[in-house]
């Protein structure tokens, strides 16, 4: 029997302004995310809650067979170092579009894809400084921070002295944050490297962590720890998947990380296969 949607003209009129679809596009694959998002499900002809049938039932729509689209605007890098993303999210068995929209958003917010060392702090408050680094520059009086914050080496060797297994000296410095996801301290880059296949070779050369291949593996590992793809959560929709990842990510549930995961979830939707 052919099936057809069932829904009125007043929801049509909803859906329409909603989606900015056109007369036209209204029946098409689309209004399957639409009446997802605004009744929670997609429900056809032969449906009737009076025919008595055991077989009638409504059907839940998930577009895990969909796949990510783009339309934040990005530069050529950034659209390439986004599908290369989402490439080694396809090629690990992360293919639900939501995990994946979850994961980039997060990095845009990160390093707007564009793997990098930790930036300097030279110009950041020490009001800041000591709310990002607490007791780690407890000791230290302005004036002292105004000079220490001068020198990157200087300054990041200080901060992540005791990071993730550095031991002082030119450490921390070497170790700083890099990547898509700011891979931090000695430790993670054995970690991550092993996990990766290449062994210590991020120690030896922590600039490598900077490659976009190498850090699009990195940050597939981070944000999985490296469990299989089958572990991850369902989502329901963009916002849970950011939230999910931010938290990963930051390792805690800071409701700034999330806000500011979500907000980059507008760069991307579900293109229903």
């Amino acid at each position: 029997m052919s099936k057809r949607f069932v829904i009125s003209e007043s929801d049509k009129k909803e859906i329409r302004g909603l989606y900015k679809l056109d007369e036209e596009s209204v029946f098409d694959k689309g209004i399957e995310m639409a009446l997802k998002n605004l009744f929670g499900g997609v429900r056809n002809s032969s449906d009737n809650s009076n025919s008595g049938s055991s077989n009638s039932k409504s059907t839940d729509f998930t577009p895990t067979d969909g796949k990510v689209k783009i339309v934040g605007n990005f530069d050529s890098t950034q659209i390439q170092n986004i599908n290369l993303l989402i490439n080694a999210m396809n090629e690990y068995g992360i293919k639900d579009p939501l995990s994946q929209i979850g994961i980039l958003s997060v990095i845009n917010k990160e390093c707007n894809f564009k793997p990098k060392g930790e930036v300097s702090y030279a110009t950041t408050s020490n009001d800041r400084i000591r709310k990002l680094f607490g007791k780690r520059v407890a000791n230290y009086s302005d004036s002292e921070l105004n000079n220490l914050k001068k020198n990157d080496k200087e300054f990041f060797n200080v901060i992540y002295a005791k990071t993730v297994g550095n031991q002082g000296g030119d450490d921390g410095w070497n170790y700083r944050g890099r990547g898509f996801n700011q891979l931090t301290g000695i430790k993670n880059y054995e970690k991550y490297g092993n996990m990766i296949g290449m062994g210590n070779k991020l120690v030896e050369n922590p600039e490598l962590v900077n490659d976009p291949e190498i850090a699009a593996k990195i940050a597939i590992a981070f944000f999985t720890k490296n469990k299989s793809a089958s572990s991850l959560p369902k989502f329901n929709d963009k916002v849970e998947a950011a939230s999910y990842f931010a938290d990963v990510n930051s390792g805690g549930g800071a409701s700034s990380h999330r806000e500011n995961a979500i907000r980059k979830t507008e760069n991307f939707d579900v293109q229903v296969a």
